[in-house]
């Protein structure tokens, strides 16, 4: 088998507010897209640090078929649990800084997967679709016309493995939370099932509370695929992929507050460089960090760290004994094949939660 990467787009200015479109027929078995966010602070810092939430949409589409549809942060939550690792960021606050950051669009169940990739010949016009929408500001933001884009293909030239199809990726209802109550999801059934992510994100509040229990059930509750409590949901995730870290530069003396992008147990420390320099991670409350130091760093070499367990979102894949992601058998899909209802039912504790409910499916 030969792979190779290529540049759909390099280094590509975007204005504040736009959507990028690129067509992908020119890739005849693609493994993943690779996705490079790069842009400016703002001239006295950029507080915010981070790119991937004002990329509001990430699209694989053919016509009106929709073959992946994320938001950057649904696509970063998604790269933490199919790869088990926080993707490359490197995030700054100081002023007028270089901030990147990288997500993928994965075709297989995990980075480098040979076993499930995109045949583009069974579209007629598939296209990547990006969408964003910066915050332009001195201060907890970027400078205006700094972004730029570079999306990198991962495409097998020659002796591709038998064709199995891909994974989609897409969100299919989002929702504000309620105090109370329960909110139910209808999955389809036109394909096989990898896996379903559960998001529940509001600031500083940890999702386990926000979304109480999750219930997967089929043809009205004939079989239940589980039923468990938000924080022992939340728990397994801990167990079936690790904590991840998350580190940003906030180059401020005295003290800052940052959002990172872990809920779950989470937990800081900093470090600085200097002869007087002395920090420390004083609270963190959900991703909410809160750093204090006396100053004294050198350059920009100060740094906070979070680690924690699920970036906002709970992941079930497979909902069986078995595991996909080891076990590359399309049998261990979980198959609505035959079903006349499938769906997904959140309790709920707290208001104003963004809540989100994404698939993972086979598609052939």
């Amino acid at each position: 088998m030969q792979v190779r990467d290529v540049y759909v787009t390099k280094a590509e200015a975007c204005s504040d507010t736009f959507v990028k479109t690129y067509p992908l027929n020119q890739f005849a078995n693609l493994m993943h897209l690779r996705l490079r966010f790069a842009a400016t602070n703002g001239a006295t810092s950029n507080t915010v640090g981070k790119i991937h939430g004002w990329i509001s949409k990430i699209e694989v589409l053919d016509g009106s078929n929709v073959l992946c549809s994320l938001s950057g942060t649904e696509l970063l939550a998604f790269n933490c649990f199919n790869n088990a690792l926080m993707p490359y960021q490197d995030l700054h606050g100081g002023a007028a800084l270089t901030i990147s950051e990288e997500l993928f669009i994965l075709f297989g169940r995990f980075l480098g997967d040979k076993a499930f990739y995109l045949n583009t010949a069974n579209f007629k016009n598939p296209m990547l679709r990006i969408t964003g929408a910066m915050t332009v500001s001195a201060t907890a933001g970027i400078a205006t016309g700094s972004t730029a884009l570079s999306v990198i293909a991962r495409n097998i030239e020659a002796a591709a493995p038998p064709y199995q199809g891909f994974i989609m990726r897409k969100e299919i209802n989002n929702w504000a939370s309620g105090a109370s109550g329960d909110q139910p999801t209808v999955l389809p059934l036109d394909f096989p099932f990898m896996g379903l992510m559960i998001s529940a994100l509001k600031t500083t509040v940890p999702p386990d509370t926000i979304l109480t229990n999750l219930r997967l059930t089929r043809n009205f509750d004939q079989f239940i695929d589980f039923n468990i409590t938000g924080r022992d949901a939340y728990a397994k995730n801990v167990e079936d992929f690790g904590y991840f870290r998350q580190k940003f530069n906030p180059f401020i003396g005295a003290a800052a507050t940052w959002l990172g992008d872990l809920y779950f147990q989470t937990g800081g420390y900093a470090t600085q460089s200097g002869a007087t320099a002395k920090g420390a991670v004083t609270v963190v409350t959900a991703e909410s960090a809160t750093w204090a130091g006396t100053g004294g760093e050198t350059a920009d070499l100060e740094q906070l760290e979070l680690e924690g367990g699920a970036p906002g979102a709970a992941f079930y894949h497979g909902f069986h004994a078995g595991d996909p992601y080891v076990a590359p058998d399309p049998a261990d899909f979980a198959n609505p094949s035959g079903l006349g209802d499938f769906r997904l039912i959140c309790s709920q504790g707290v208001a104003a939660a963004a809540c989100t409910v994404c698939v993972e499916q086979l598609h052939p």
